[in-house]
């Protein structure tokens, strides 16, 4: 089983939060809990907070063991930019982004379960080849 947890439009650029989301991938919680305490970066704090909320997720929501629990899956990918004006001379201006990044953290407690996601992805992609096979037999057929 997998529980999630999400934040978005938090205040750091992604591509300074995914430098700490690759330290913590397929980690244990409790191995990511400690890289994350340590590491000193604002990206840290913020996915350690987000960390603890999908553990308190796991555990009451769906009656998970914190100490089976490992990272599925950690994801910064890119919010909305504010986009602000730096005055530079001559009267013009340059563009200041402020970027913002959403969160998502997958927590799940079985190993087993990205192997088990990969098999019913190639069984439904089967299913839909077959569909098509079906469907051209059957168009090809009426055009004859």
């Amino acid at each position: 089983m997998i529980a999630i947890a999400r934040q978005n439009r938090v205040r750091i650029s992604p591509q300074k939060a995914r430098l700490v989301c690759q330290l913590i991938k397929n980690k244990s919680v409790i191995e990511a809990q400690n890289i994350l305490v340590n590491t000193d970066k604002k990206g840290a704090r913020i996915i350690l907070k987000l960390l603890n909320s999908v553990i308190a997720n796991a555990t009451n929501n769906h009656a998970m063991l914190a100490e089976k629990l490992y990272v599925y899956e950690v994801v910064a990918n890119q919010g909305p930019t504010l986009k602000r004006n730096l005055p530079r001379a001559k009267g013009s201006a340059d563009m200041i982004r402020k970027r913002s990044t959403n969160f998502v953290i997958k927590l799940s407690d079985d190993k087993n379960e990205r192997k088990h996601e990969v098999e019913a992805i190639k069984t439904r992609l089967k299913k839909r080849v077959l569909g098509q096979n079906k469907r051209k037999q059957s168009v090809s057929g009426e055009k004859k």
